[in-house]
């Protein structure tokens, strides 16, 4: 496993993502800039939990309310100012200039309803079934059928 890529021009940020699922769907958008389907996410920015990066970044993409589906199950204790969520998936991976460290978050919103920002050409609800229509990366296609399975079981299905 190597910790650090080693060489000074190599740039490491720090970014996350959010795996949305409601009913058997997961959420989708199109990145503009990039040309491909991906989760809502984007960098952390300085003095910012990776909780509120989440957040954050899928008011701004999607206008969706996030909620954490994995938290610690570890009674918060005195000294700790406040429990914060647990990625379900961790990598690093590049993004043609530089590397994202990316922490990727399950959850779940209220509503189907989201907002389209000027980031994305598109947003889409998609099933398991769908996903193959999708041109996806692998590891996010990893990532959305493991999200739509843990969904599955936590609605009883």
């Amino acid at each position: 496993m190597r910790a650090c890529l080693g060489k000074m021009e190599d740039k490491i940020d720090l970014s996350i993502g959010a795996c949305i699922v409601k009913e058997g769907k997961v959420l989708l958008l199109h990145h503009r800039k990039l040309d491909m389907w991906l989760f809502p996410g984007g960098h952390v920015e300085q003095n910012e939990t990776l909780d509120a990066a989440v957040v954050r970044e899928v008011r701004e993409e999607t206008g969706l309310d996030f909620k954490f589906l994995q938290v610690s199950n570890i009674e918060k204790s005195e000294e700790e100012i406040e429990k914060l969520a647990i990625p379900f998936h961790t990598n690093l991976h590049s993004v043609g200039d530089h590397y994202h460290y990316g922490a990727y978050y399950l959850g779940t919103c209220d509503s189907f309803d989201f907002v389209q920002n000027n980031e994305s050409n598109e947003v889409r609800w998609v099933s398991k079934e769908e996903l193959d229509n999708f041109e996806l990366l692998d590891h996010v296609r990893k990532m959305a059928l493991y999200a739509l399975e843990i969904d599955e079981g936590r609605n009883g299905k």
